[in-house]
């Protein structure tokens, strides 16, 4: 089956229809920056973001998963957690933030994760 040109989810376009996983401390704005300059990646995603620490301001270490800069639309921040309220509330954060998509972490098995019932514990 040959691979789509571009794809489409809601408002947003992604050419060419590749996506840059998200890859907890590697995914940083370097690395983003660096593969969008390469080209060939039409979506880049953020570092996996705690919806917890989106949602606590002072929580610093959140904040700095999610910056990013213009060049970088369109972007996905993704969000882990186990509360569906607070990622509710973290996803419309980041929507305001100004990040095109939202993306909401159900595979991770890292044990840490799943045993506070993120990730694939979501499942």
């Amino acid at each position: 089956m040959p691979v789509p040109q571009s794809v489409r989810f809601g408002t947003v376009t992604i050419s060419p229809a590749t996506v840059l996983a998200p890859m907890a401390g590697v995914t940083d704005t370097v690395f983003r920056r660096f593969i969008r300059n390469l080209g060939g990646c039409g979506l880049i995603m953020t570092e996996f973001t705690s919806a917890d620490g989106v949602l606590r301001a002072r929580d610093k270490k959140a904040k700095r998963y999610l910056h990013f800069y213009e060049d970088e639309h369109p972007i996905s921040a993704q969000l882990f957690g186990s509360d569906p309220q607070v990622m509710a509330d973290a996803a419309r954060i980041v929507e305001d933030l100004g990040f095109d998509l939202v993306d909401l972490n159900l595979g991770c098995p890292a044990k840490k994760v799943v045993k506070c019932n993120g990730g694939s514990g979501l499942l």
